[in-house]
């Protein structure tokens, strides 16, 4: 079995987010030193000496004189964890204060070059020397990109250009309809991000996507061809927490929620938490518990008081399994304005497979003609809330309470359809042949 050198940019191995997730998911049984990981989020990278690290720095990213005296300095240059720790090589200032105005000062850069436009223009990135020296050190058989920011499609194509070396791309949101919040110069940044993004397209030798309705689209606007693959999933190690006993408490329900807590989920899950209160205030007892890695104070403003709702910590990937084995319905939203759906409409949440695989009945509450919803329709392995009404949310959740015979229909639909298209063993099998075939070309 071959599996090629790999090197990894635009994502980092983490388990706070659905890119990073896939990510290690997808490259799991790759062997030790096989991978190397350029990025500029070492501070969010999940600790391992199995793979190499090369850490974006000043010497490949830097501002334009003067906005670059309020740039953190970052050390450019190999990384490993085992010798300097999570932050060893992130250099800050001394100063706290100072370190604060920075900051502050470098967040509202951030927020004027959104919206006049300029941010594709002004944070300009570069292959440094001691950059090239690494990669052609570790001599990769292929790159893999996962390219959700303009910058990093930029990156991409200057690697190309320089380097000559065949690289795969691998879409899991529709970034290029939704990253572009300009207002004055929307038009101009959207050209720059569409020509960057169009050139990494027509030069990689492999595309790869998250979903059979991203495949048909992207298809549609750019003539090429992608392969779909799905956050895969190691059934071996749910299989001692599948929900086999599907009765519920009839006093007594428990949902839980394991996503993000912004955009496209936030105004769905808001309006859930909502619904639930409501259903409690009426003498329900029911529990929804969410569990993840993003804060967010808007949500806890949203969600103060209302009963019922329980924010958690976030749980160690590891022991997700034991953890949704314990709740009675596996719950997953996607937002309905048009903004969420520019982003997430062709996307499959990474949390799907794992609510599948669980057994624990899914409820999902989505736009029709999102991807998700389809996905679900089709297999019926979830019951879909499709339509933006609370009235249709609360009749799901005392279906899915009572209804005994729903829950056995989809658990069982459920689990069918993540070991036939999330099993860990055929996915990540056809993945590394996806790469493999490249490399060896």
């Amino acid at each position: 079995m071959t599996y090629p050198r790999v090197i990894i940019i635009g994502e980092t191995f983490h388990s706070r987010s659905g890119g990073g997730i896939t990510l290690s998911n997808l490259f799991r049984d790759w062997p030790e030193g096989l991978i190397g990981v350029i990025t500029d989020r070492i501070s969010e990278t999940d600790p391992s000496d199995k793979h190499l690290y090369y850490q974006l720095g000043w010497d490949e990213i830097r501002y334009p004189f003067p906005f670059s005296k309020i740039q953190t300095y970052t050390k450019s240059g190999a990384y490993s964890f085992r010798n300097s720790g999570r932050n060893g090589e992130v250099k800050t200032h001394i100063n706290n204060n100072r370190t604060k105005l920075l900051k502050a000062l470098h967040n509202y850069l951030d927020r004027v070059l959104e919206l006049t436009g300029l941010s594709p223009f002004f944070y300009s990135i570069k292959l440094s020397d001691t950059l090239r020296k690494w990669i052609l050190e570790f001599s990769p058989d292929i790159i893999y990109i996962q390219p959700f920011q303009t910058r990093t499609m930029v990156f991409g194509n200057i690697l190309h250009k320089e380097l000559h070396i065949p690289y795969g791309i691998h879409i899991m949101d529709d970034s290029i309809s939704y990253n572009n919040k300009s207002i004055i110069l929307r038009g101009r940044h959207q050209r720059y991000m569409e020509r960057q993004f169009r050139l990494l397209v027509a030069n990689a030798s492999v595309r790869l996507c998250i979903s059979e309705a991203m495949s048909a689209e992207y298809f549609r606007r750019y003539g090429r061809t992608f392969l779909h693959f799905r956050n895969p999933i190691d059934v071996d190690s749910w299989l001692p927490f599948q929900k086999r006993n599907l009765s519920c408490d009839q006093r007594h329900l428990k949902i839980v929620y394991t996503g993000r807590l912004f955009p496209p989920t936030f105004i769905s899950l808001v309006e859930f938490c909502r619904v639930i209160h409501e259903l409690n205030k009426e003498g329900a007892q029911i529990d929804f518990d969410i569990f993840s890695y993003d804060k967010n104070k808007k949500l806890d403003h949203k969600i103060q008081g209302l009963q019922g709702i329980n924010l958690h910590k976030p749980v160690q990937a590891k022991k997700i399994p034991a953890l949704i084995h314990k709740y009675d319905i596996f719950f997953l939203c996607l937002d309905f304005d048009v903004r969420a759906q520019k982003y997430a409409k062709f996307s499959i949440s990474t949390r799907t497979s794992e609510g599948m695989i669980s057994g624990v009945p899914v409820l999902l509450y989505a736009p029709a003609d999102a991807a998700i919803s389809q996905y679900f329709k089709k297999s019926y392995a979830g019951l879909v809330v499709t339509e933006h009404s609370p009235d249709k949310l609360v009749q799901a959740i005392f279906a899915l309470w009572k209804d005994m015979e729903l829950r056995k229909k989809l658990s069982s639909n459920a689990i069918k359809t993540a070991e036939s298209d999330s099993h860990s063993t055929i996915v990540c099998e056809n993945f590394r042949k996806s790469l493999a075939g490249i490399a060896h070309e």
